[in-house]
């Protein structure tokens, strides 16, 4: 049996779950045993093996030898034929991560987006691979409902699936999906209490209790309470706190399940951004390049989200057989949100004097005259459940000397969004570009003067056959056939609705590929995947695709081609990986360039290829490594705007590369220590289509120093943007986020 510590991520045949008939039950499911890469006699009965048991021991630090802990991928990461990078436990204690934001630095390829307060897009808003990943965030295989800043208190792992996956996934899921991987319950008692303190002023604390009740049953409990302020940020406050307990059922036996309860309330300050400007002819650049103090917050008091989340997963396998296995996954979700943001408006053309002195570039340069109303949006409230059950059956035999893995299921859910909009009461203060002092500023509301409502239903039926030629040599093929139905009503509240859209619509998505394995520790891909993604996914963010012409459009359709080789060397300690890969994205939406404000079908497309090569594990057994470098080769490739084709997609870097490497000195001594060393860096990105505008390159330098006091105790500084850069955390096409400077935290945990 695969050892694993207490923190670890259960072994999907040990993983928590639950079962739900819609209606009354409530189920789950997890990644099933992950240890069927081993090779068959031609006439040998396939076995199972047994679910496993969580005992003391070391997890892997080659993160291609754990499971995807999607029920629908039943394999290792060095057995699966896509780019999976994995963010493990141990590093994101060690970086001390709060946040999914935070877990995700360690990955390239992928940029933070930040959105208009009306798409109500605030919170994680992630590209993997140049693509919009909105809709592909997932806890233990199943979509987490809502937009809004996740914790990483309750993470176990962070994992990024590269590729179109909707076959796994469903719709959307065009440069791949992110999974988190939860702490589940495991037979070893275990309690872990952890505070930081440091610059910000910042002070968290977090719970990590496991006890076990029996032979086969144990419950979890995590709890996290955290304020703060962001270094050099005027105004940017987080409060936040959150408790989720679980319980987990006939652990070690063929049949388990887990249930867990997520109750999690963040109200924090919303970064509307700051402007990006082109005070001489060039491109236009972030304000902080022309030496504005990068601290400046160009919102008002009522720019917070306060968000309420309540989220109850259940998971449940059953081995019938020694070949045959069943996992069922559950998920409810309520997410209530109360929302302002307050995004800055700058001038436009600058072709007169006049013109120019009252744009931001003017305000900037010259003092001038104060900004007309920064606009934007008003503030809402919205409501939001969303549930999904998806049942997986994974069955390995053999026919003469074929062997098999077939897995298939049924993926049902159901999202609803209501939404009110309330308009200010008084016009939001202007300002002095170099001087935004509103941030004390409260503006009144109105009376609530737009609604809008979502309600989208979506079946998919899967099924994907792995067959073994030879020993070492596989091929494998499949589909998604999905349905999907979605109603979308808009109006002034008391007043008859003023658009009401309903539309439906059936697509496939297949999938299909070669594997070779010369040995237990090489896998050789090629990989063919595709996702759609069908008109109306964006309906509540983006309301202006709710138009009679909306149910008439095709979904969008999303192609990855991926070669790729993942060798683990040093018995079994380190793993390479390297990939190269092609995404297309065509039949897209855009905005109609004769009717601002509506959408079209068109035939754009954009072209992102390139290659990716990575290391995680342990060079020696002091030396851990966790490190990727990615190029994205962007372009769009046609367009109804002649002048933009040929030119770099928005938001997609050239190179981005990540490290995190630590070395253990006098382990276990008195003198012990732990010094890590960590860089995160992206190369520049365009934020528009026409590439007139401009965010400079990203540079982090993080540093670790951690000493175990003695068995119970451990100390831990983390020193983050040691150089302190002026960063770009959040990208959109006329403003930034700034990053925080740089940051110190001291922390002490102990464990029993």
């Amino acid at each position: 049996m695969r050892r694993a510590t207490s923190g670890s991520h259960s072994a999907p045949s040990t993983a928590l779950v639950a079962s739900l008939s819609l209606g009354a039950a409530m189920a789950g499911g997890a990644a099933l045993a992950p240890g069927f890469a081993q090779e068959l006699a031609p006439n040998a009965t396939p076995t199972i093996p047994v679910p496993e048991v969580a005992v003391t021991g070391a997890a892997p630090a080659n993160q291609l030898q754990v499971p995807t802990g999607v029920s629908r991928l039943p394999s290792t990461v060095q057995d699966s034929p896509q780019t999976i990078n994995v963010v493990p436990q141990e590093i994101l204690q060690q970086q001390n991560a709060t946040t999914l934001e935070q877990a995700l630095r360690n990955v390239p390829g992928i940029t933070s987006t930040i959105g208009e307060g009306g798409g109500g897009v605030s919170g994680d808003q992630f590209r993997i691979r140049g693509f919009a990943a909105q809709n592909d965030i997932n806890v233990d295989g199943l979509r987490d409902y809502g937009s809004y800043t996740r914790d990483a208190f309750t993470f176990e792992d962070v994992q990024v699936l590269k590729g179109a996956g909707g076959f796994a996934f469903g719709s959307s899921s065009v440069g791949g999906a992110i999974n988190i991987n939860s702490k589940s319950p495991t037979l070893e008692n275990r309690y872990l209490g952890t505070i930081t303190g440091g610059m910000g002023p910042f002070i968290r604390g977090t719970l990590d209790l496991n006890q076990r009740i029996n032979e086969t049953m144990a419950v979890r409990l995590n709890v996290m309470g955290q304020s703060s302020n962001l270094v050099d940020r005027q105004d940017q406050t987080t409060d936040r706190w959150g408790v989720a307990p679980s319980i987990a059922l006939g652990l070690g036996t063929p049949t388990t399940l887990t249930v867990e309860y997520l109750h999690y309330r963040d109200r924090s300050t919303i970064d509307g951004g700051t402007p990006v400007i082109t005070p001489f002819t060039g491109v236009g650049r972030p304000v902080p390049e022309y030496g504005l103090n990068r601290s400046l917050f160009f919102g008002v008091k009522n720019d917070i989200d306060d968000v309420n989340v309540d989220r109850v997963t259940a998971r449940l396998s059953h081995r019938f057989t020694n070949w045959l296995t069943v996992t069922n996954d559950f998920r409810a979700t309520w997410v209530d949100r109360h929302t302002a943001l307050t995004p800055l408006s700058c001038g436009t053309s600058q072709v007169t004097l006049t013109l120019f002195n009252a744009s931001c570039s003017g305000q900037f340069l010259n003092g001038g005259n104060p900004l007309v109303n920064p606009g934007g949006p008003g503030p809402y409230s919205q409501q939001s459940f969303g549930i999904q059950n998806v049942t997986t059956a994974v069955a390995r035999f053999n026919t003469g000397p074929l062997r098999h893995e077939l897995v298939g299921g049924v993926d049902i859910f159901h999202e609803d969004v209501d939404r009110t909009g309330y308009p200010y009461a008084q016009t939001r203060p202007s300002f002095l570009l170099r001087n935004p002092s509103t941030q004390s500023t409260y503006l009144p509301l109105g009376a609530a003067n737009n609604q809008r409502s979502t309600d989208a239903t979506s079946l998919g039926l899967f099924l994907n056959e792995r067959l073994w030629l030879l020993p070492t040599l596989s091929i494998y093929g499949g589909f998604r056939w999905t349905d999907y139905d979605l109603d979308y009503k808009a109006g002034t509240p008391g007043q008859a609705l003023t658009t009401n859209v309903s539309l439906s619509r059936n697509f496939w998505d297949p999938r299909a590929g070669v594997i070779w394995e010369p040995t237990p520790s090489q896998t050789y891909y090629f990989s063919y995947s595709t996702s759609s993604t069908p008109p109306g996914t964006y309906f509540t963010t983006i309301p202006s695709q709710a138009t009679a012409s909306s149910t008439a459009f095709e979904p969008e359709r999303n192609t990855n081609y991926e070669v790729g080789a993942k060798i683990s060397l040093f018995e079994q300690r380190l793993g390479l990986t390297a990939a190269l890969f092609r995404s297309e994205k065509n039949n897209a939406l855009a905005q109609d360039p004769n009717n601002v404000g509506t959408f079209i079908q068109t035939a754009d497309r954009q072209r992102i290829q390139g290659f990716e090569i990575g290391a995680t594990g342990r060079i020696t057994p002091e030396w851990n490594v966790l490190a990727s470098y990615s190029y994205l080769n962007s372009e769009t490739t046609s367009s109804l705007t002649p002048v933009n084709v040929g030119k770099r997609v928005q938001f997609v870097p050239d190179n981005a590369a990540t490290l995190w490497t630590t070395y253990d000195i006098a382990r276990d001594t008195p003198y012990n220590a732990t010094v890590g060393l960590g860089v995160v860096w992206r190369g520049p990105v365009y934020l528009n289509q026409a590439n007139t505008a401009e965010a400079p390159s990203n540079f982090s330098l993080d540093a670790l120093v951690q000493h175990r006091i003695n068995e119970n105790l451990t100390l831990r500084v983390n020193g983050y943007n040691l150089t302190d850069r002026t960063n770009y955390a959040g990208l959109f096409g006329n403003r930034v986020v700034v990053a925080a400077g740089r940051t110190v935290l001291v922390s002490v945990a102990a464990e029993f």
